[in-house]
């Protein structure tokens, strides 16, 4: 397979992004990578060179994040959503695309899945954050992890409008689309409690699909992709077996 990289800025909504894409599967499929908060295209490295040996991979950074430029514009979800797929259409990026969110970015890939299912066929959870967490998670960490997680909305979102996102994603189903949530097992920042909640959080995001599988990595961490990529890996062929069975 003869690999393509095309690595450039393209004006989107009035703002500079920065976008990897990487082609030469000749699968029409496109695997959408999206980012946890802060987070630009590089945490992708663990696993984009194997992803790319059988799949064509898109990345970017978002308004405000690694080599894109920042905006006065919202950041919350239903602006990002928007923003990605304006870049998907300018470059010429048809669908059907697998997105594959981690953290914060699986707030993101959940909107787009539901907003626009005709272009969606797959979607992958990375330890994804909740629409109930700040309600319901964080009185169970202790003082030093409160202060640190309600202190770290400085980077792209604000603490507002991350909550903005949560509400935005709220109620939406993924129907019968093909879904894997997959949750780290070994995070230290959690207390017993919050690691109780955060797995029912999991649980329930992955009743979002009546076709979908909740994969636990025990080794892992909050980034399991960086943690342990293999997994992650394995699971991103899976669900190109189910897509092409």
């Amino acid at each position: 397979m003869r690999t393509n990289i095309v690595a450039e800025k393209v004006i989107i909504n009035g703002t500079d992004l920065y976008y990897e894409h990487i082609t030469g599967s000749t699968d029409k499929l496109t695997i959408v990578f999206e980012s946890g908060y802060g987070w630009d295209l590089n945490n992708w490295n663990p696993i984009k060179d194997e992803v790319s040996k059988f799949a064509n991979v898109f990345m970017y950074d978002r308004d405000g994040v690694g080599k894109s430029a920042k905006s006065n514009k919202p950041k919350h979800s239903i602006q990002i959503i928007e923003n990605l797929r304006g870049l998907l259409q300018k470059l010429d990026i048809k669908p059907p695309y697998v997105l594959i969110g981690h953290s914060f970015g699986g707030l993101n890939v959940r909107l787009y899945a539901s907003k626009y299912p005709k272009e969606v066929v797959g979607v992958i959870l990375l330890d994804s954050v909740h629409e109930d967490q700040n309600k319901k998670m964080i009185s169970f960490f202790n003082k030093k992890i409160q202060e640190e997680y309600l202190g770290q909305f400085t980077v792209e979102a604000s603490l507002s409008e991350f909550e903005e996102s949560l509400e935005q994603v709220r109620c939406t189903s993924l129907g019968n689309m093909p879904l894997i949530v997959m949750t780290g097992g070994t995070q230290l920042h959690h207390t017993t409690d919050s690691m109780t909640v955060w797995m029912e959080f999991q649980r329930e995001l992955a009743n979002l699909s009546s076709n979908s599988t909740h994969l636990i990595v025990k080794e892992a961490g909050h980034a399991i992709h960086i943690d342990h990529p293999q997994p992650v890996i394995k699971a991103i062929i899976k669900m190109m077996e189910i897509l092409i069975v």
